[in-house]
Order: C-alpha cells, then structure tokens, then sequence
C-alpha cells in the first residue's frame, strides 16, 4: 500500500515534467489495484490526479468522470486539505466541460474547507485556480480581487508565488490593462533553473502574447524560441502546437502575411496530429464509477455534461469517438452505409479579429443550430463540434450522393441566413467535405480521414464549397 502511494505521488510529479504516457499508465494501475483491493483513499487519490492529468491534456469528459469519482470515494474523515483538494479538482473538470457556474460553486466550497486547514500551498493553488475559472467566466473583477488575496497569502507567508500562479495573475492583469505589472511579474529573470518544463513554457507564451500585443515583436520572437525549446525538451507537444500558432500571429503583427499563412497551416496540421495521436490513448483512460446514492442522482446529468460541447450544447468529440464505430459497425451489419461531412466555418479567424469573439460565439452557436436541425427526420443522424471552427454530422443510411446533396443544401442554408442580425456586414460562409462507408472505408479514423482531406480540397478550390470525391 506504502509503496503505491509512492508511485503515484512520483507519476504525478513525473507528470509535471513531460512523462505524461508513463504517468497514465502508472495511475491507472495504481486505481484499478486500489479498486480491487477495496482500499477507496487511495483509489480516490489516483482518480485524482487522473482527472488532473485529463484536464492538461484537453479531455473534458475523461476528466470529469475522474474527477466525480474522486470527490465520491473519498471518505467522511478525510483530512480538510484533501477535500478540498478532490472538490478543486471537480471544479477544474466542470469548468472545462462548460459547466462554470457548478465549477464557481465548487471552487468557493473549496476555498472554504481549505482554509480551515494548514496548507498554505493548497490553500494557494485552490486560489489560483478560482481566479482563472472567474477570468474565463469574464468575471474580470472577481478575478482581480481573487489575485490580489493570493499575493497577500503569498506576502503573508514569506513565499514567492509558484509559476502557474504568475500566468493566471498575469493573464488577469492583461486583461485589464496593467500590462506593466503583468511583464514585471513575467519577466524571466524571476524563473528557477528547476521550475517544471511545462510551467516555463506556459510563462514563456504569455509573455510572448503580452509582448506581441504591447509592438515588442523581437522581445515576443525570443520568449517563442523559449517556448520552442522547452516543448522540445519536455515533450509537451500541446504547448509546441500552440506556439506554432502564437508564431503566426507574430508574423501577421509584422505584416509578413505568407509566413503568418504558412506558421498557421503548420500549426492546423500539428493540431490534427495531436487530436489524432491522443484520441485512443485518453479513450482508454475515462473511466468513472456512479456506484453511491448521490453518483447515481449526478450521473447522468454529468454523463450528459461530458457528451456536450460546452458553447453550442452539441455532441463533442469524446461522443463521436464513442458512438460513431458502433454505428458503422451496425451500419455494416445491415448492408447500409454512414456518410459523415467536416464543415468548417470559413474565415472564422477573421470574424473573431473584425467583430470581436463574443460575436464568433454567436456564429459558433448559430452554425450549430442549423446542423442540428439538419439531422431530424434521419434515424441516428447527430452533428457535433470537434473543436474550434470544425464541426461533424453524421448521417446514416445516405448513399454518396444523397449525403453530397443534403451537406450543399446546409452550406446554401447557411450562407442564406441573416447574418446582419449578428453584426453590420457579418457573412459567413462554410466548407465540407464528405465520405461514406463502403464507398470511402468503414474504419472510422480512415473515414473521419478521408473526409477532413477533403474538407481542405474544398478550402483549396476557393471556400463555401462541399467536396465529395
């Protein structure tokens, strides 16, 4: 028992430090141990850091499922520190899967059981993580006090604040205009040698962005090369592909528009390969047990949170990984065929940039309410959003044709709406392209493939357009 308890606190530093694969497969061990040997602390601990090893790597849901089972295995006389802890990791989950006015009520039940306790560097990582949940909630006031009581926390103990807590407060102060406290707070000389790769890697993008934005575009070509390097060194191609895009917007800001194109298409292909390579790895980790009385009451409104996208309440992409192979496989079964269609909103950057991201949001939502209603009337046809722009529908029992047909009457529906309503002058457009089982492959990766080439042959051949061969 000792001895995993040892493991998994060293998986979960190894972790911090880029040896994520390895720290999985360690804590996954350790959990379906602990379960089957009845030891519930400790299966509650690794559900833990599993949910916060989820969370890093994107996966919502995953990290939801864990995070539930952490907070419902722990027992009545666990120590303050501890609940507070699991209920910090619950919060994190909920606040990525959309969640955020359940993820706040978790975070403030959290800073209070924390502060009964001794841990000041709980007490201070719980802090940090409600100030960043209230800036992405865009309540920036909230956030800003919340930053200010941890630097007090900080000042009170004698204690220098932790790096991740510099880029939440950092990433506050930015967003209210006190940029030159937030490059004081950044800058790299306040850095130790030994400070966690990804956590110097993260400041180091912060304060690219925050230089980029301020015209020091040397000074932000610098931090990115930083950035580059240590992605390289700790294996965190999360923050590598996100560097690829801070890279473009480096080369925009210059007016070098053919470099800000190629570093962005770099960074797109980069982005896939990441959703590609990590999909069945993370799959094989979401596993969350609604066994207890007040599970069962959550589950499914948890189990519905972890199948939706947060912004437009479509199916996400952990749905689609799950439910899209039975279906071909029944599909195929039953000598029918799946058509699926990526649609990706054209332009979607620069209607972002030109009429602000409370405005994309809209079309973001809007969209979906159109490919939402695409699928009724066709038995076990769904539509989801696979992230950023992109969005799936799926559609079973159409034949190529009749799927290419259906997917141009949404484009043509699409561009016919309204979009005046939304912002003066706003159009927007769509691309897709379109693959069927049978004819296109019956895997679903190879499907999912095929389509999304298709989907950039669109993109290449002039936009607003749907590729079906």
């Amino acid at each position: 028992m000792l001895r995993r308890r040892i493991q998994l606190v060293k998986a979960n530093a190894d972790s911090r430090y880029g040896d994520v694969a390895a720290s999985a497969v360690t804590m996954r061990s350790i959990r379906d141990w602990a379960a089957e040997h009845g030891e519930t602390y400790l299966q509650s601990r690794a559900e833990r850091w599993l949910a916060n090893l989820l969370r890093r790597a994107g996966e919502s849901s995953g990290s939801l499922e864990a995070a539930v089972a952490c907070v419902r295995l722990l027992p009545n006389d666990a120590p303050a520190a501890i609940l507070a802890d699991h209920l910090s990791a619950l919060a994190d989950a909920l606040a990525i899967s959309g969640a955020m006015t359940e993820s706040l009520a978790r975070y403030r039940e959290a800073v209070e059981v924390v502060e009964t306790s001794d841990n000041v560097d709980l007490q201070l990582l719980v802090l940090n993580n409600y100030a960043y949940t209230l800036f992405e909630a865009d309540l920036t006031d909230q956030a800003v006090a919340t930053c200010e009581r941890i630097l007090a926390v900080n000042e009170a103990h004698g204690l220098t604040p932790s790096l991740h807590v510099v880029d939440t407060i950092a990433n506050v102060y930015l967003s209210v205009g006190r940029d030159d406290e937030a490059l004081a707070l950044l800058a790299p000389d306040h850095v130790p040698a030994d400070a966690p790769g990804e956590d110097v890697g993260e400041l180091a993008l912060t304060r690219a962005r925050a230089l980029r934005e301020r015209g020091d575009l040397v000074g932000s070509e610098a931090e990115l090369d930083r950035c580059s390097a240590v992605s390289q060194a700790h294996d965190l191609f999360s923050l590598r592909v996100r560097t690829l895009q801070e890279r473009a917007e480096l080369h925009a800001a210059r007016g070098d528009f053919e470099a800000a194109f190629t570093w962005h298409k770099e960074f797109h292909s980069r982005q896939l390969e990441l959703h590609v390579e990590q999909r069945e790895a993370r799959a094989k980790m979401m596993h969350a047990l609604f066994e207890t009385d007040e599970a069962r009451r959550e589950s499914a409104h948890f189990r519905e949170l972890s199948y939706r996208d947060g912004l437009t309440r479509l199916y996400n992409r952990r749905y689609v990984d799950e439910h899209l192979t039975p279906l071909l496989d029944r599909a195929t079964g039953d000598g029918h065929s799946v058509s699926v269609a990526f649609i990706d909103l054209d332009h979607f950057k620069a209607v972002n940039d030109t009429y602000t991201h409370e405005v994309g949001d809209t079309v973001l939502r809007r969209l979906a309410a159109v490919l939402d209603r695409s699928t009724v009337g066709t038995e076990g046809a769904f539509a989801a959003r696979m992230g950023g722009e992109e969005f799936l529908v799926v559609l079973p029992g159409l034949e190529p044709d009749c799927a290419r047909e259906h997917v141009d009457r949404l484009r043509q529906q699409v561009a016919a709406q309204d979009w005046s309503r939304v912002a003066e002058g706003l159009r927007v457009t769509v691309s897709a392209g379109v693959a069927t089982s049978g004819r296109d492959g019956l895997d679903r990766l190879a499907l999912l493939a095929r389509a999304d080439s298709r989907l950039y042959k669109a993109k290449r051949l002039g936009r607003d357009r749907v590729v079906a061969s």
